[in-house]
């Protein structure tokens, strides 16, 4: 009898991790992509538009959704005093995600001639979201690191976002399209309704994983202990030099991108969101194991390097574009999903990598209220950019550059800044070198083509 019980106590905790694991996959992989890609993209940026924000308000709207993260600071100070990783994230969270169906009713609460209210509002439940959402984060990341083991977390979160970029490829498309026949605020409310709910079922999920994972603190650390943390921990120093550096890289272009391609060549929602999201989102989901692999051999900071290198041409590739420009918009794109796919995996596990699981939640606060400073910033020092130039242009060789172009510009110095001066200072012990894989990406298509010359000459 004792054989049968043994196996039974061995089975069961590999049930319940493939259950646990299956619930974290599906639950953004299917439900949180959903709401993500319908209220990202294109349908915010026309809906702002069409409720009247012009382009320094786009800017203030671009760094409400940034600074939200700020609100990690307070959320890393409940989890250091209670230690409820689970109850912390759920309450959070199911706030947020309802709260879209409130910015698609502005126009039914708020009348038309209290227009600058409605971007009032929408400025306010955008902040609002984002800091619910960003409250979350330490909570889950740290509840995460307890039920995702190790030995597979970077292939784990590898195909968790792959199923995660087939799903959200799928809804900006088809959100889009609609978009492209009708954009009426009935249908905004509609997307943005339906986005509300994908994502309340997103997070009720995790529910049905166990809160036996969290660890309470023996003593609850100070607020001002959990913001100076970080910057006491001279290698980590390094990470939040490098935070700063990457949220202004990329986010001082805000809603500009999308705002050129739906205004300043009258691209259309569907081809916009075909390029920013689909395409991206597509060639992502392709690369997600095989980044969490080439992760696991290389190490992060190789690989961060690869793709920020990578990352320094994508805003002047977009804004050399025109209408008809589809062959350039589609490789733009597809650079732009490698770079994200790389993005998305190497600095969630370089995350988890760096921050000692004792204070976790201190350090990623730490993170958040830097990017979230600088992340703020950034969009609304573009907004003034893309204002007080907004009658100017230039034409040169038959191309009209505008105050969007020089937004772009901006983008792409400091794209360079980064790339040479903060990535390649990311501390990682066992990391092999960056020119390691970058012969090694090119050994490939040189070996087939050694072989197919080999073969022609046999001939």
């Amino acid at each position: 009898m004792s054989e049968p019980t043994s196996a039974l106590h061995v089975q069961r905790p590999a049930a319940r991790l493939r259950a646990n694991l299956t619930i974290v996959l599906i639950s953004w992989g299917v439900f949180g992509a959903c709401w993500f890609n319908s209220v990202q993209g294109a349908p915010y940026t026309a809906y702002a538009v069409a409720l009247g924000a012009g382009p320094l308000m786009l800017g203030f709207l671009s760094a409400s959704a940034v600074l939200g993260v700020v609100g990690q600071v307070f959320s890393s100070y409940l989890i250091e005093k209670t230690g409820r990783l689970k109850l912390i994230f759920l309450t959070v969270d199911l706030i947020q995600r309802p709260l879209w169906i409130l910015v698609g009713a502005l126009p039914f609460l708020i009348p038309e001639r209290y227009g600058p209210w409605r971007l009032a509002g929408l400025l306010g439940l955008t902040f609002l979201s984002s800091l619910m959402g960003s409250m979350g984060s330490p909570a889950w990341i740290g509840w995460m690191a307890h039920v995702i083991p190790v030995r597979i977390r970077a292939r784990f979160l590898g195909v968790r976002f792959r199923l995660a970029t087939i799903t959200g490829m799928i809804t900006a498309l088809a959100v889009g399209a609609l978009l492209d026949r009708n954009s009426s605020y009935p249908v905004f409310f509609a997307i943005f309704g339906f986005a509300a709910v994908m994502g309340t079922i997103d997070i009720a999920m995790f529910i049905f994983i166990p809160r036996r994972y969290e660890v309470r603190p023996a003593e609850p650390t100070p607020l001002r202990t959990i913001v100076a943390m970080p910057w006491r921990d001279r290698r980590f120093r390094r990470y939040l030099y490098y935070a700063a550096s990457s949220a202004a890289s990329y986010t001082i272009m805000g809603q500009f991108l999308i705002l050129y391609l739906l205004d300043g060549i009258a691209l259309g929602k569907f081809y916009t969101n075909l390029y920013l999201l689909v395409i991206p989102l597509a060639v992502a989901a392709t690369l997600g194991t095989t980044v969490g692999r080439q992760i696991s051999y290389y190490g992060n900071r190789p690989v961060l390097l690869v793709a920020t290198l990578a990352a320094i041409p994508l805003p002047l590739m977009f804004g050399a574009a025109g209408h008809d420009s589809h062959l350039l918009l589609a490789n733009t794109a597809v650079l732009a999903g490698m770079v994200t796919a790389v993005l998305g995996v190497a600095e969630l596990n370089l995350l988890f990598a760096m921050t000692p699981e004792a204070k976790r939640s201190a350090y990623l606060a730490g993170v958040a209220l830097v990017a979230g400073t600088v992340g703020a910033a950034a969009p609304i020092a573009g907004g003034v950019i893309a204002q007080s130039l907004a009658h100017w242009h230039l034409m040169l060789g038959g191309f009209r550059f505008t105050n969007l172009h020089v937004v772009f510009l901006a983008a792409t110095v400091l794209r360079i800044i980064h790339a040479a001066v903060f990535v390649p200072r990311l501390p990682e012990a066992k990391a092999r070198p960056a020119r390691d894989l970058v012969a090694d990406v090119f050994r490939g298509p040189m070996d087939v083509a050694g072989v197919a010359v080999r073969r022609v000459k046999r001939r």
